[in-house]
C-alpha cells in the first residue's frame, strides 16, 4: 500500500497505521506532496527518496520523481489510499499530485482510493480561465479553472472519466452528511492544517484571494503568526490610504494596519508595514478581490509595486494561467471588463463538471 497524508487520515496518521498493521495490512511506503507527509516542511525536498523517521517508511516525493520512475512504484503497489485536505484551487499544489498519481496508476491493477474532504470555497463555482501551455508549472497542472469547483474526490472522478478513459481502478469515499450551500465553518468540522502556511480557516479563506500577491513584491505573511491573514511590505508606507481604497469596494473584508517581520518568503527578517485582512462575510468573490488589491497596490504606489519575474515568465501568470489578469491590471481595465472576457467560459466549465459533483 503506498499512502499520502498532508494532515488527513483522521488527522493521526500513526494511529492508522498501527491500525494498518494490526490488520495485516503492509504499508510499504509514504507519499510526500510539496509540505512532505504531515504537511509540515516549508520547502520542497531535494531529493526524489528521503527515510521518514516518524513513522520509518520511505517517503516518495513525487514532484521529484520522473513519470516513469513513479508507473514503476505505482505497479509495485496493491491499493494508493489519497488522504488529503485540500483548498479547491489549481494553484494549490496537492490536486497536481492526485493528477499526476492517476496518470501513474494507468491501466495498472492498483486500486485507488480517495478520501473525500470538503474545502473552504465549496460555495463557489468554477472561476478563472484554463492553464495555457506556455505557462504549464506545477502549480497548474490539472486542468481546470483557477477555482475549480470540486472536491479532491469530484476532481479524481472527473479526470479518470474526461482525460484517463476511466482507466484507473478509483474509488471516491465521500464526506457523508454534507450539504453543498454550507460553509465550512458551518459544518462543525475542525480544520485540519494541510500546511505551514495554512494553519487556520481564517489562513485558507483568505488564501484564494491573497494567493494572487504571490505573483507581486509583497509579503503575503509567510513566516509570521497570521500567514494569509498580513500583507505588505517595507515600502509599503502609509497602509491606511490602501486600506481606505480597499474599503470602499469590498463589503465582505475590512482592512487594519499592521507591522510585521516574515521569518520565511519575500522581506524576510525586515519589519515590514502592511494591512491585515478582517472577514466579515464569506461569500466574496476571491477573484475580485485579488484583482482589485494588486491594482489599488500599484496605483498607490507607482514606483515601488513589482511583478515578480519566474525562471522564464511573470509568476502572476503561472497562477492565472496566462498573461491576462496582470495585462488586464496594465491597460487599467475595471474587473468587470476584465470578467467579461472569460465568463462564458466559467460557465462552460461548470456544466462540464456537474457530472461529477457528489455534493
Amino acid at each position: 500500500m503506498l499512502v499520502t497524508n498532508p494532515s488527513g487520515i483522521g488527522n493521526n496518521p500513526g494511529k492508522i497505521i498501527r491500525e494498518f498493521e494490526k490488520n495485516q495490512v503492509i504499508l510499504e511506503h509514504l507519499i510526500g506532496l510539496e509540505h512532505g507527509f504531515l504537511g509540515l516542511e516549508e520547502e520542497f525536498s531535494q531529493t526524489p527518496v528521503t527515510m521518514d523517521t516518524t513513522f520509518d517508511r520511505p517517503l516518495y516525493h513525487i514532484y521529484r520523481i520522473k513519470d516513469s520512475d513513479l508507473r514503476v512504484l505505482l505497479n509495485e503497489v496493491d491499493v494508493v489510499l489519497f488522504d488529503v485536505q485540500d483548498v479547491g484551487m489549481r494553484c494549490y499544489t496537492y490536486v497536481s499530485v492526485l493528477k499526476r498519481l492517476l496518470d501513474g496508476v494507468g491501466k495498472a491493477k492498483t486500486k485507488f482510493i480517495v478520501l473525500d474532504h470538503i474545502h473552504i470555497a465549496m460555495h463557489l463555482p468554477p472561476r478563472g480561465e484554463k492553464m495555457s501551455p506556455k505557462h504549464l508549472n506545477f502549480a497548474g497542472e490539472f486542468p481546470s479553472l483557477l477555482i475549480s469547483g470540486m472536491t479532491l474526490g469530484e476532481s479524481a472522478l472527473f479526470y479518470n472519466k474526461e482525460y484517463l478513459s476511466g482507466s484507473v481502478n478509483l474509488q471516491v469515499v465521500p464526506v457523508s452528511g454534507y450539504q453543498r450551500s454550507q460553509y465550512f465553518e458551518d459544518t462543525g468540522l475542525p480544520w485540519v492544517t494541510p500546511s505551514p502556511n495554512l494553519p487556520m480557516v481564517e489562513s485558507a479563506r483568505n488564501y484564494m484571494a491573497l494567493v494572487m500577491l504571490e505573483g507581486v513584491n509583497v509579503s503575503v505573511g509567510r513566516g509570521t503568526q497570521a500567514p494569509f491573514v498580513y500583507f505588505g511590505a517595507p515600502w509599503m508606507i502609509d497602509p491606511e490610504i490602501l486600506a481606505k481604497k480597499l474599503g470602499e469596494i469590498s463589503k465582505s473584508y475590512y482592512f487594519t494596519p499592521v507591522f510585521f517581520k516574515p521569518t520565511f518568503g519575500p522581506h524576510k527578517g525586515k519589519i515590514t508595514s502592511g494591512l491585515r485582512m478582517n472577514l466579515v462575510r464569506a461569500d466574496y468573490d476571491p477573484i475580485e478581490l485579488a484583482y482589485e488589491l494588486i491594482r489599488l497596490m500599484k496605483e498607490t504606489y507607482p514606483k515601488d509595486f513589482k511583478w515578480n519575474k519566474g525562471s522564464t515568465n511573470y509568476w502572476v501568470d503561472q497562477l492565472w494561467g496566462n498573461d491576462h489578469f496582470r495585462t488586464a491590471i496594465g491597460e487599467g481595465k475595471t474587473y468587470s471588463e476584465f470578467h467579461s472576457s472569460f465568463i462564458k467560459s466559467e460557465a462552460d466549465e461548470k456544466k462540464r463538471i456537474e457530472p461529477y459533483l457528489l455534493y
